[in-house]
């Protein structure tokens, strides 16, 4: 027997467990984890497990941490996740560009609590009197809808198959800009379908509002800051309206997500948008108005209710009817 009788009674030496993985060397995994790879010379943006794996294990040496070298990927899994690192994902977030966003974020809160004040408590619009009604607009621009055709005829659902089976293939027919306002009092919706994207369709859409509203009421219209909304045209169109007729509150830049209509072209994307196919522009365009006058039928009014707890009656109504910039000059 080799070894003798002492090798069969005892363990022959060997090299054991591996070493346990030190705190630091944790620490430095999660710091490759939470950088760039192109920082590290790498074509690609984000870690892939098997990246991230193989750029430990090759640097794991100099690094001083050589237990690394023979380090699993379930086990750099397993420290990515419990350290709730996940570097292969995108998360969005809003910038506050605007020095004054906060400010203007407050004067778009502000509009909005004036808007529920507008309601008695069983949710009935209050109609004043002996004073101007306030119309208020949330106006925003949808544009580049796609108007794709099919190459081939699609086929409805049957009973051996539930699918609308559509050929991948098709064709771009050009694209329609959407300019659209929300009555925030009625839930009613107001489109605007043009080929462009210019001041002279902003334009149209005031035009639009102000035609549907009693003379002696007041538009009061949020919108972003996109420069056809405070262009010389549309300024030049402003000063032929009587004074305070038009009203504009600007969100923030970068500060859409604050404007109402935001919901509602998300809305109409899901029922509407997502998948449709026509045979020419012309028929995008009319498919657009029917959808408005569809939602028309039943309107919804939307609320608005993020921070408004931040904003007292009182402070709303001192606040009054203004513009928070100069658009009207």
């Amino acid at each position: 027997m080799d070894g003798g009788t002492k090798s069969a009674l005892f363990d022959a030496q060997r090299q054991g467990r591996p070493a346990e993985i030190t705190d630091d060397a944790v620490a430095w995994i999660i710091d490759i984890a939470c950088q760039r790879p192109a920082d590290l010379g790498y074509a690609q943006e984000l870690w892939t497990l098997k990246n991230l794996h193989q750029h430990i294990q090759t640097h794991a040496v100099e690094a001083d941490y050589s237990r690394l070298e023979t380090i699993t990927k379930p086990m750099v899994q397993k420290i990515l996740k419990n350290s709730d690192i996940k570097p292969h994902k995108i998360k969005y977030y809003c910038g506050k560009r605007d020095p004054e966003f906060e400010s203007k974020m407050h004067d778009v809160l502000l509009v909005y609590k004036q808007v529920s004040m507008q309601f008695d408590e069983n949710g009935q619009l209050i109609i004043p009197a002996d004073e101007p009604m306030v119309h208020t607009v949330s106006c925003d621009e949808k544009p580049g809808i796609q108007a794709i055709t099919t190459t081939g005829e699609d086929l409805r659902p049957t009973v051996g198959n539930g699918y609308v089976m559509r050929d991948a293939e098709y064709k771009r027919l050009g694209t329609l800009s959407l300019l659209a306002g929300i009555d925030l009092l009625t839930g009613e919706a107001i489109p605007y379908v043009s080929t462009t994207h210019k001041s002279s369709d902003f334009i149209e859409l005031l035009k639009k509002l102000d035609d549907r509203y009693p003379e002696r009421d007041i538009i009061r219209i949020v919108c972003d800051n996109h420069s056809a909304h405070k262009s010389k045209e549309t300024r030049n169109y402003l000063a032929t309206r009587p004074e305070g007729r038009f009203v504009f509150v600007f969100t923030p830049k970068h500060g859409s997500w604050l404007n109402m209509i935001e919901s509602f072209f998300s809305k109409m994307t899901k029922q509407m948008l997502k998948g449709i196919r026509v045979e020419t522009k012309e028929e995008l365009e009319r498919r657009i108005y029917l959808y408005f006058d569809e939602v028309n039928r039943e309107p919804v009014v939307y609320h608005w209710s993020y921070k408004m707890d931040e904003i007292s009656v009182t402070e709303a109504i001192e606040a009054g009817i203004k513009t928070n910039e100069v658009c009207n000059s």
